[in-house]
């Protein structure tokens, strides 16, 4: 086979891209327009195109100023890792399991905390009085 391959010249190179249909049929019996094969290679060849320009396209890295704050006080919880704890906190407490929501309790009482992050701490101290 491979000395098939290497008797190919340049005029039958020419003459499949002129007529590739023909060479198509007479190769592998596929039945297929000049017009289908230029728009299918055409296709691929933009497909990978993009592909190339992706992968050479310097890529962007995300750097501390691009992650959210809690400057501008959002209760959001994803944005406040005190929040985060205080509500894990009620998840312990929801649960029954007291002595790991006190952990996290006696935690965040040693950090300085905002007034709502205060006020929320306290509501969970008094959540688990009542219970």
């Amino acid at each position: 086979m491979f000395k098939e391959i290497s008797t190919f010249d340049s005029a039958d190179f020419l003459e499949i891209i002129k007529n590739p249909s023909l060479f198509l049929f007479e190769a592998f019996e596929l039945d297929l327009t000049n017009t289908e094969i230029y728009i299918s290679l055409g296709v691929v060849l933009i497909f990978i195109t993009g592909l190339l320009i992706d992968m050479l396209k310097p890529k962007e890295e995300i750097g501390d100023e691009d992650l959210p704050d809690n400057e501008n006080g959002l209760k959001d919880i994803g944005s406040n890792v005190v929040l985060q704890k205080l509500d894990l906190a009620y998840a312990y407490v929801n649960m029954g399991k007291i002595s790991l929501a006190k952990k996290i309790i006696d935690r965040l009482e040693r950090q300085s905390l905002s007034q709502m992050e205060k006020s929320e701490l306290n509501r969970l101290k008094n959540k688990m009085k009542n219970d």
